[in-house]
């Protein structure tokens, strides 16, 4: 029976099948390819930069790293005999002060100069070993295949690098429960970049800039201050946005918890005020939302009313006006007042003019209140002095000096009771040159 037209000819199927018996083999050599010798002994150098932690020590002894079967405390995986993978979870307790940090002899700069020598490296984490000391962003920057970064619980300080600003291929980036300060480099460029955890640290006060695809953000436990930008409102694909435990203030946007594929939300323990506007509407996919302690007021949007099995609210330490286990409503009337409310539809800018303008005008009330208190308090110490001299007008102010101390008593002379300075005039002056020539 002849082959029908439409079936595949037997060189074609031979031609493919060898293709990929090929290409199985290939893959099969690059991944049984030894890892090479400077991979091996970085690795090594490493664990020893690192105190020889427990977690490491499979690396000793072992004839091929990228073959130790993963586990919770490490994890290395290779390709083409460089090391792609490196995971080493401690046992070291960040919230021990520095009772659980390195000896003084370790050196940051020299573990990312050592971690430099991994080219190939695409995810690197090294969680709660104890590390200390500034990060050093030009040994980072040395990463560029780097998809995940991990440095959380640890002992780093000083600030966040701009050099991690151009890991390109950046899609997760973690330095929670660290010492780190300052302001976090804009990372907007990052466009791949999915994960920001940098909470628990000593950031601030501007709130970070993120790129669109940002699905987990987390920044609680810091020092951020201001407003929520406007540019947080527009991130659509936002699941996870942590920012309590900071010192954020002004009205929340309402539009910030109908984000379409927003789930979580905590905005707890910061200076948020105003009232959340009943028009407020939240996404289907949100199940959690806390905004307690805080200092909003009025009545609570129709979608944050009570739990349900589908909801979690907290709202509790404000001054809402319809919710149990809250403030009294003078308890939140300066944060309230103080407040940018958000302009009404159809306003323009009006709204926010106007809320500087109320700033300005709190400012100059205040620095008017201290100048006035400064002349008042002026005013009292010039009418004390004068009373003072009017009640003892022989007691003359003068410096004293050497000159003016008196002479050493002469045996039986004794002083005067009460000694008044003489002004001689120039009449005084004539008379005792005629009676005393």
């Amino acid at each position: 029976m002849a082959p029908s037209p439409s079936s595949p000819k037997p060189t074609v199927l031979l031609l493919l099948l060898l293709h990929l018996c090929a290409s199985i083999a290939t893959l099969a050599s690059a991944q049984a390819q030894p890892l090479a010798s400077s991979q091996a002994k970085a690795l090594l150098r490493v664990r020893k930069l690192l105190g020889y932690p427990p977690a490491l020590e499979p690396l000793r002894g072992a004839p091929d790293p990228c073959a130790l079967p993963p586990t919770p405390s490490l994890a290395v995986a290779c390709d083409g005999g460089q090391v792609t993978a490196l995971s080493v979870r401690g046992d070291r307790d960040p919230d021990a002060a520095w009772r659980a940090a390195l000896p003084a002899s370790f050196s940051s700069e020299a573990l990312f100069t050592t971690l430099a020598r991994l080219p190939a490296l695409a995810r690197l984490s090294l969680v709660g070993l104890g590390a200390w000391g500034p990060l050093p962003g030009d040994k980072l920057r040395r990463l560029q295949a780097l998809q995940q970064l991990n440095l959380s619980s640890n002992y780093f300080y000083g600030g966040v690098p701009g050099d991690l600003a151009r890991l390109y291929s950046l899609q997760s980036l973690v330095l929670s429960r660290n010492w780190l300060n300052g302001s976090v480099p804009s990372l907007a460029g990052l466009q791949f970049l999915e994960e920001l955890d940098v909470s628990h640290n000593r950031l601030g006060p501007a709130f970070p800039e993120v790129g669109k695809a940002v699905v987990r953000l987390v920044l609680a436990g810091n020092n951020f201050t201001g407003k929520i930008p406007a540019g947080v409102s527009s991130l659509g694909q936002l699941q996870y946005l942590d920012v309590s435990g900071n010192r954020l203030q002004g009205w929340i946007p309402s539009s910030i918890f109908a984000l379409p594929a927003l789930r979580y939300i905590n905005l707890s323990r910061n200076r948020f005020a105003g009232q959340l506007p009943a028009t407020t509407a939240c996404a289907e996919a949100l199940v959690f939302v806390d905004v307690s302690a805080n200092l909003l007021t009025g009545a609570r949007p129709a979608c944050m009313r009570g739990n349900s099995s589908a909801r979690t609210v907290l709202v509790a330490g404000n001054c809402f006006a319809d919710a149990k286990q809250q403030r009294a409503s003078t308890y939140c009337s300066p944060g309230a007042l103080a407040a940018v409310l958000p302009p009404p539809q159809g306003s323009g800018g009006g709204g926010q003019g106007r809320g500087k303008g109320g700033e300005i005008g709190m400012i100059l009330a205040i620095a008017g209140a201290v100048v006035g208190g400064a002349l008042l308090i002026a005013l009292v110490m010039v009418v004390v002095l004068r009373r003072a001299r009017t009640r003892h007008p022989e007691v003359s102010v003068l410096p004293k000096s050497p000159a003016a101390a008196p002479a050493k008593k002469a045996d039986g002379w004794k002083a005067p009771a009460r000694a008044t300075q003489k002004i001689i005039t120039p009449a005084d002056k004539s008379k005792c040159r005629n009676s005393c020539a």
